[in-house]
């Protein structure tokens, strides 16, 4: 499969099968993220890799933590979005909201507790900024991400990236032993997809060019 037909077919799955993912296949991703590019080549990421057991735990951590907090899925800002940012946001929820249902779960409590669970996943890469660098940086951690999902789909591994986790980086720090310099960017969940499951059918509109594209001559 080229690079192009990737970019196409990779969608986040959020609902993944028992079956492990091996030790092996996880190094071969990772090390084909690693090739992404980065300011001068300081490549900034650090990655922990939770699986098993360990990240079951870590899982049953964070559900407490959320049970006690309530911080939920969001844009991650207080300021003013454009309504155009929202209606993409509403139309995604709308879209899942009736697969979500068809598995006899509400949506949102499928997406907050999904998420802080990993969706379930084997295994789940957390990926940390040091905090001597310049939020610049954050550019880098990106494009480690675009490789990181590009190269698990090309091996049939389905993934998620993960957000909300983030909002409970220290519960995840202090379980992990991560110096509190560290900041946690954003998860991903990594497994074998469970085709039957119907939210797995979702696939997220894309936006034409003319709504984020302006061409210079």
């Amino acid at each position: 499969m080229t690079p192009i037909e990737l970019f196409g077919r990779r969608r986040s799955k959020r609902v993944f099968k028992g079956e492990n993912v091996s030790l092996t296949i996880l190094e071969e991703i990772l090390r084909d993220a690693a090739n992404a590019p980065s300011a001068i080549n300081m490549q900034p990421w650090e990655v922990n890799v939770v699986i098993g057991d360990e990240l079951r735990r870590l899982s049953k951590s964070l559900l407490k933590a959320y049970r006690e907090r309530q911080i939920t899925c969001g844009p991650g800002t207080t300021n003013p979005i454009p309504e155009k940012f929202i209606d993409r946001a509403r139309e995604c929820a709308d879209g899942m909201t009736p697969l979500s249902q068809q598995m006899g779960l509400e949506f949102a409590e499928f997406v907050n507790k999904g998420s802080l669970n990993f969706y379930g996943a084997p295994a789940a890469v957390l990926l940390f900024l040091d905090s001597v660098f310049l939020p610049d940086r954050l550019i880098d951690m990106g494009a480690f991400v675009a490789y990181l999902l590009l190269a698990a789909e090309a091996r049939g591994i389905a993934n998620c990236p993960i957000g909300l986790v983030s909002s409970y980086q220290d519960d995840i720090k202090d379980y992990l032993n991560i110096d509190e310099s560290k900041s946690l960017v954003l998860s991903v969940a990594l497994g074998y997809e469970d085709e039957s499951a119907p939210i797995n059918r979702f696939r997220a509109p894309r936006i034409e060019l003319t709504e984020f594209v302006r061409w210079v001559y």
